[in-house]
């Protein structure tokens, strides 16, 4: 990561020139026909001074820390850390940082590539005080005592401001002689820590650069650097105390001449490209390269977000905008030092790291901004294209050196020069809209990707080809069917010319004839599913009729191992508005399903041409099936209703209508015991009363009913509920009350168990056996059915899927309510999953025995 604050002119440019009232003297050595500032003490001997030389012309043969195998040396012996973000505040002292004992011997560029192993990691605390020497130390509360004797007394605190904590840390002493100190951290970056932030504070001599002023590698610095573990900087930031930075400020101290000191700064490193990574947090003070200039840095609050105002920041507000409409004004807010001046806002569009268009601020009011953006500032507005946006302030101010600089601030820091936007990663920022509205089969989301084709020949595969000519084996994304002498209208628009005025693309195919097979016209992989769930998948067809030996085409939908009946699509050629829907109802085996339509080839003759429009795949949604019961205690009669009791919002979700009451008396709670005796049902369409449900009548029992021709005892307690199968866009459902003299619970929550919820829905389906007992929460199967076998979805219409927990299935064996074998399926393969075609057994209950390669399980299962 680059500083927050850039600078046009450079903000590490340092002015040359002698430091007052120190006791180093300057010269320069060749080194490999470079010449190099080194400076040494006055008062040093022609030996010591002659051996110092030596060993300085040496270390710039010394391999940098940066090379491979160095910095891997490092950072497997830094313990990895389970907490990322313990004692980052430093009030625990050094616990969970590892020590870096460095030394800044190279005089290089980068300058960070100037440190050398002296000798690498070592145990905190560093306790040297004399030149050349490794420092730090624990601070507390208080006040820098340099910067606060010196002339302009400067008052900085040791800890950062804001902070809840009393500590930080300083790496440095106040001695030269290239000693360069560090503390580092091996973690695991989450989203939680993906922006690593930190703040410091630094106090620095200033140094020798080139005689034009720009920095040569032997400054006085600070870096805040991430690596991964093969040393690979994943970001960094750099600092130099120079004069030409506007944040820097000078001072004179006591014997040592001029100073200079950045007040605290939040900053931070960006990690989000590695999330779920490891890397190393490294925080280093060096001195100069020279060996004659020193510095220290207070570095505090380490993963704490923190936010930079006092040098300026902006930020930018993306909600709502991650999908592009024809204009978008986006806004946020920013702050700015008081001393600056000309001020200036920017919004800037980026892709794959370059930018392609800057648009200026519309309004700057107080510490707000706007930016109207309109479709035509983006190069490409296709559907589904994306884009990195960031908001960019400017202002001036005046360094040290009297000079006016440029300072850049931006609502998403470059990383290592590459500026990514708001979010880590290429065109991620914002997209244009994907319109994927349409007349659905269902209103729920849509799991289909580019369902109604309006973004084009994008999001499905297929095994025929694209071209716009369509010939057999061939489709187009078109709003057009006169390749085929046809006049097609879009599916949406049909429905609803108004609300989907948009809407005009569809899929067309020319069919392959006289084959021998089929083929996968349409495919996409539907992800995001809940396994176990149900899930409906449907589309729109419209034949288009040829001239001679016209075949009408014949398809077949599929969803993972479901598929539907092979179906003939004919409809009237002559209305461009005729479609046929398609619909498949499968159950999810996992995240993932992949959904196909197929078309049949191997017709004898012409056409064989269809359009495809408005495809969906969706969950069923619950029907939120409510009941109310009222007791009369006065006559002992009973009413229930759908929701409330009143008839005006008698409603159920689903256009089939379907619904079954039941009622019967329960002799034992909260262990519900059913007496199947009592047990009724009915509907719009008639009742079945007791015993056993036997006696069929006319008499309905609606939406709302008193149960005509059901007697209520006194002193009993009933079961009153209603069950509601699978249904257009709508799962089936289950509900019931308890119902004693005038008390009713709802006990949808306890009592009920779900054998003997399938054993109603079997009684109102297929009707209830002479004979039949009371019912208890514990039946007599074979073996109960344990949490480690499933069998899902249930009730099932098509496939049942068997799972079972670290066992083999070997057989499945599915019985009728008398005990008579109707499907047994033997597993050579043996796997933990398996699947069955249930489609051919009858609506009612079932009993199925799971044999493992451990156990045998038997449970029961209701065939929709």
């Amino acid at each position: 990561m680059k500083t927050i604050v850039h600078l046009i002119t450079g903000l590490f440019i340092l002015m040359c020139g002698s430091v007052s009232a120190q006791k180093y003297q300057d010269t320069l050595i060749t080194v490999k026909n470079v010449k190099l500032h080194y400076e040494y003490d006055v008062s040093w001997s022609k030996e010591v001074k002659a051996r110092n030389i030596e060993q300085f012309i040496k270390n710039q043969s010394e391999p940098s820390i940066k090379s491979s195998t160095q910095i891997q040396s490092i950072l497997q012996h830094i313990k990895l850390s389970k907490e990322p973000c313990d004692n980052s505040g430093f009030e625990s002292g050094y616990s969970g940082w590892t020590g870096l004992s460095l030394k800044h011997g190279i005089t290089i560029l980068p300058i960070e590539n100037g440190l050398i192993l002296n000798p690498g990691v070592s145990p905190l605390p560093f306790t040297g005080t004399a030149y050349g020497q490794n420092f730090t130390s624990i601070e507390t509360t208080g006040t820098d005592a340099l910067l606060l004797s010196s002339t302009p007394s400067f008052s900085m605190s040791k800890t950062a401001p804001g902070s809840s904590g009393t500590q930080s840390i300083r790496l440095g002493n106040d001695q030269p002689g290239f000693g360069a100190e560090g503390i580092a951290k091996r973690f695991v970056v989450t989203a939680a820590n993906a922006k690593y932030y930190f703040q410091y504070a630094m106090v620095m001599d200033k140094s020798h650069s080139n005689a034009n002023g720009s920095a040569n590698g032997s400054e006085v610095f600070f870096i805040a650097e991430a690596v991964d573990m093969t040393g690979v900087t994943v970001d960094k930031m750099v600092d130099i105390a120079a004069p030409s930075n506007p944040f820097i400020s000078a001072t004179n101290t006591p014997g040592e001449g001029v100073k200079y000191y950045r007040d605290w700064r939040c900053a931070y490193l960006d990690l989000s490209s590695h999330i779920g990574r490891e890397v190393v947090i490294m925080f280093i003070n060096s001195d100069c390269s020279a060996g004659g200039h020193n510095g220290y840095t207070y570095i505090d609050d380490t993963c704490a977000t923190c936010k930079n105002t006092a040098e300026g920041a902006i930020d930018l507000d993306l909600k709502g905008h991650e999908c592009i409409n024809p204009k978008q004004t986006f806004n946020g807010t920013f702050t700015v030092p008081q001393a600056a001046t000309n001020v200036q806002i920017s919004f800037e569009i980026y892709q794959n790291g370059t930018m392609l268009n800057t648009i200026a601020a519309s309004t700057v009011s107080g510490s707000n901004y706007t930016v109207d953006v309109a479709a035509t500032d983006f190069p490409n507005q296709m559907p589904g294209t994306c884009y990195d946006v960031v908001a960019k302030l400017t202002f001036n101010l005046t360094d040290l050196n009297g000079n006016v600089q440029t300072v850049v601030q931006y609502s998403a820091n470059p990383v290592l020069g590459v500026q990514y936007g708001q979010t880590s990663g290429f065109n991620n920022d914002i997209c244009f809209c994907i319109n994927n509205l349409g007349a659905y089969c269902c209103d729920s989301e849509n799991l289909v990707v580019n369902g109604n084709f309006e973004a084009g020949n994008s999001g499905f595969t297929s095994a025929y080809t694209l071209d716009p000519s369509t010939y057999p084996g061939q489709y187009n994304v078109t709003n057009t069917a006169v390749a085929f002498g046809a006049t097609v209208t879009d599916h949406s628009f049909c429905v609803d010319p108004v609300t989907y005025a948009s809407n005009d693309n569809y899929l067309t195919v020319n069919g392959k004839t006289q084959q021998t097979g089929s083929s996968v016209i349409w495919e996409q992989t539907i992800t995001g599913l809940r396994k176990g769930a149900t899930y409906r998948f449907c589309a729109n067809f419209k034949n288009m009729k040829q001239c001679t030996f016209d075949i009408f085409p014949k398809v077949k939908i599929e969803a993972g191992s479901a598929s539907s009946a092979v179906f003939t699509v004919n409809m009237p050629t002559a209305n461009a508005c005729a479609w046929q829907n398609a619909d498949l109802v499968f159950t999810a085996t996992g995240a993932s399903e992949t959904v196909r339509i197929y078309l049949d080839e191997t017709g004898n003759g012409d056409g064989n041409d269809l359009a495809i429009d408005d495809i969906y795949v969706g969950a069923l949604s619950d029907p939120g099936l409510a009941i109310t019961v009222q007791h009369n205690g006065t006559n002992n009669a009973i009413i229930a209703s759908v929701n409330s009791i009143a008839t005006t919002d008698d409603t159920i979700k689903g256009n089939c209508r379907k619904y079954y009451w039941y009622v019967a008396e329960v002799t034992s709670y909260p262990s519900i015991v059913i007496n199947w005796s009592t047990f009724a049902h009915g509907n719009n369409t008639g009742s079945n009363l007791p015993p056993y449900a036997g006696t069929s009548s006319a008499t309905t029992w609606d939406l709302t009913t008193a149960f005509p021709g059901y007697t209520f005892a006194n002193n009993k307690l009933y079961i009153i509920g209603m069950y509601t199968p699978e249904c257009d866009c709508y799962d089936s459902d289950f509900t019931y009350q308890l119902t004693f003299n005038t008390t009713a619970k709802n006990a949808n929550t306890a009592g009920i168990t779900e054998e003997q919820k399938a054993e109603i829905i079997d009684a109102i389906l297929n009707g209830l056996k002479p004979g039949k007992t009371d019912s208890s929460s514990t039946d007599d199967l074979e073996t109960a059915l344990k949490d480690n076998v499933q069998l899902y979805p249930n009730p099932v219409m098509n496939e049942l899927t068997v799972s079972a927990l670290n066992e083999l299935i070997t057989e499945v064996v599915i019985s009728d309510s008398a005990g008579k074998i109707v499907k047994k399926q033997s597993f050579v393969s043996q796997n933990s999953v398996e699947k069955m075609n249930v489609s051919g057994l009858a609506q009612g209950l079932y009993f199925v025995k799971v044999i493992s390669d451990k156990n045998v399980y038997t449970s029961k299962l209701i065939k929709d």
